[in-house]
């Protein structure tokens, strides 16, 4: 019989969060040890981890995610940085995507980066929100590692956010009953939704066992025999 409280191993690009691969499943009795080996991947070269790559199975589910970058990045690092606009700045896509502008960024606004790549031509680049590059510019920008007023740094709203979080769904449970719902499909929980609430569903997807899973907004993932398309 599988564990019932497996290790749920996630593969991600680093600049997106998109999802690289198909999630693997680790099971094992509880107490017992557990090693996850980097996969490797086409065109991505392994970064990083969200935690530590072995552990002990336990009572609950666990999850781990993998970060992987472009093959054809030469770096990317994690950073705590605040970019100041000088001049009006364009926003792009991703990294060497200059035909995919998104918006200006206006001058003298302040923006929160955590994440630095260098492209293959040594072009540096700054993340400033899901899908929202901005090249580094010295005419353009400042860069600090001290941090502005709060409420003076901007943001993007991130992907799930920008989706319409106008409900399109029911919640089909045990009557006044509550299921809970999950950072990652199979993950952790992370809250729960009660029998008959309306919810907005912004992503789908269907694993190698034919499930299908949703995402829902601003709670977390869930199966889909417990929800109603409206």
């Amino acid at each position: 019989m599988a564990n019932t409280s497996p290790v749920w191993v996630y593969y991600k690009n680093i600049a997106t969060g998109d999802e690289l691969h198909e999630p693997t499943r680790l099971d094992g009795e509880a107490g017992a040890p557990y090693e996850i080996a980097i996969l490797d991947i086409v065109n991505y070269q392994y970064i990083d981890t969200s935690g530590s790559l072995t552990g002990l199975f336990g009572s609950l589910p666990q999850s781990l995610e993998l970060y992987y970058r472009p093959q054809e990045w030469q770096a990317v690092h994690r950073i705590n940085m605040f970019i100041e606009t000088v001049t009006s700045v364009q926003v792009f896509l991703e990294p060497d995507n200059l035909s995919n502008v998104t918006t200006n960024l206006n001058p003298n606004t302040f923006w929160a980066t955590q994440l630095r790549a260098i492209s293959g031509n040594g072009q540096f680049w700054y993340q400033i929100g899901d899908y929202h590059w901005i090249r580094y510019d010295a005419t353009q920008m400042k860069l600090s590692d001290t941090a502005p007023e709060v409420e003076n740094i901007n943001y993007f709203n991130d992907a799930e956010k920008s989706k319409s979080n106008q409900p399109n769904a029911v919640v089909n449970f045990l009557p006044d009953q509550s299921i809970e719902v999950y950072a990652e499909p199979y993950g952790l929980p992370i809250g729960s939704v009660s029998d008959s609430d309306f919810v907005a569903i912004t992503e789908e997807i269907h694993d190698d066992n034919n499930i299908v899973w949703y995402k829902i907004a601003t709670k977390g993932w869930i199966n889909s025999i417990y929800i109603n398309k409206l």
